[in-house]
């Protein structure tokens, strides 16, 4: 009797020591498979930059750099230059394909039969659960369905009738993967905060339901996991401050607040500042003097970021990355910080070697669009990864070599501090 009821006593403590061993256990043996390496993602995974999804930036893509570090096999769905797609915040070309220097529009012909990364510029995360391709494979009047088409859709869609056509979520679930990174919710703010549309930004709670039904199935093959968080776009080069602006365009705050009626809290895109900058340098802002002149933001839009817009933005990227945290730990997922990442580089830049890069317009780091990194920042993107990594999986790959990395960087080189005598270099068409 004694003997049991000091059992009876012990027994919880007892228990919950062998539950932490167990898990303690647990952590210790986990090991990372990198086998079937799958990247679920928009523009930033597919490695986009300067509005088009191309070679020049696709072979430098985060997931490509960590695939060449872990030595395993990243097939992906290499566009032969000038590319394809669209950028939000600039005009939407009609498709036109084969493009000028085009053959066969993708570089994998005859075409491979699966891709790895699965990234397609422009996809949402409901996107990812929803939107498949359809034919016709080259749609002129739909650029959008045409990038899923030519990633995702390919070869399928020329290869016969009755072969499946998977969302990227079922194209996923099909590769059985064993790693998998998702980097999904970008889009999803971005368009709204180029556009000045709040309207369009997602509701988290949909968005939260939407990601865990996205980890439950790509689960699975039971993968490790780690999903990215939503960076703030305005973070990035797209948005430049009023108060900025002047090195730009060599006016005052003062008089781009009188002539053009903008607000010192709010931002300008490209356009703004390509319109103000042009409108100055002709001497023709006399019709912007005009008292009934309703501002710039209002006359032209496109241009111009309203305070209240960067408001509602911040809080739903906010409520998104709560929601991320939320989905991932119910599934067992990690997640890295990459809005903390975008964050860093904006308030501190990023220095290799000799050269600093800024989250600036022109800046280094981001490509002509404003908001995707070049070569330099997806290589900064794969090493933050493969830092996590080797932390939480007891691995120890090296990192990308930032410094030889930089040489073969299109946007790096293309900014006038890091490259004085020219802004011409490799890579760089537009």
């Amino acid at each position: 009797m004694t003997i049991k009821l000091e059992f009876s006593r012990w027994a919880p403590a007892l228990l919950a020591l062998a539950l932490a061993a167990g898990q303690l256990s647990a952590q210790q043996t986990t090991k990372l498979d990198t086998t079937n390496f799958i990247v679920m993602g928009e523009g930033l995974g597919a490695g986009m930059a300067d509005f088009a999804l191309r070679d020049v930036y696709q072979n430098y893509s985060f997931g490509a750099q960590m695939a060449a570090i872990m030595h395993t096999a990243f097939p992906q769905p290499i566009i032969q230059s000038p590319g394809i797609g669209s950028a939000p915040g600039f005009p939407v070309i009609p498709v036109r394909l084969p493009g000028t220097a085009q053959g066969s529009v993708r570089n994998d012909f005859p075409p491979q039969l699966f891709i790895f990364n699965l990234s397609v510029p422009g996809l949402t995360l409901a996107d990812s659960l929803g939107q498949r391709p359809s034919s016709p494979l080259i749609q002129q009047s739909n650029p959008q369905q045409t990038v899923i088409n030519m990633t995702l859709g390919y070869p399928a869609l020329i290869a016969g009738a009755n072969l499946p056509l998977w969302t990227q979520t079922e194209y996923a679930e099909a590769m059985n993967p064993t790693f998998v990174i998702v980097e999904l919710g970008y889009y999803d703010v971005l368009e709204p905060a180029v556009n000045n549309n709040p309207a369009a930004l997602p509701d988290p709670a949909t968005f939260q339901a939407n990601l865990t039904t996205l980890l439950k199935r790509v689960g699975a093959s039971y993968p490790q996991i780690i999903v990215m968080t939503v960076p703030n776009p305005f973070d990035t080069a797209f948005f430049t401050p009023v108060t900025s602006a002047t090195q730009y365009v060599g006016a005052s705050v003062a008089d781009l607040e009188r002539i053009y009626k903008v607000q010192s809290t709010d931002l300008l895109t490209p356009n703004g500042l390509a319109l103000v900058g042009g409108l100055i340098l002709e001497n023709d802002v006399g019709q912007l003097l005009n008292p009934l002149f309703p501002g710039l933001g209002a006359y032209f839009p496109g241009t111009v970021v309203s305070v209240a817009t960067q408001a509602a933005v911040q809080a739903n990227v906010q409520a998104l990355n709560t929601a991320i945290a939320s989905a991932a730990s119910a599934a067992g997922a990690h997640v890295y910080d990459l809005q903390g990442l975008f964050s860093r580089v904006h308030s501190q830049g990023l220095q290799v070697g000799s050269s600093t890069l800024t989250a600036q317009f022109l800046g280094g780091f981001y490509s002509l669009d404003g908001y995707y990194p070049g070569v330099t920042g997806q290589g900064l993107i794969a090493n933050e990864l493969l830092t996590m990594v080797n932390k939480t999986y007891n691995t120890s790959y090296p990192l990308v070599d930032l410094t030889t990395l930089i040489l073969n960087d299109p946007v790096a080189g293309f900014t006038p501090n890091n490259n004085p005598n020219g802004l011409a270099r490799k890579g760089r068409t537009r």
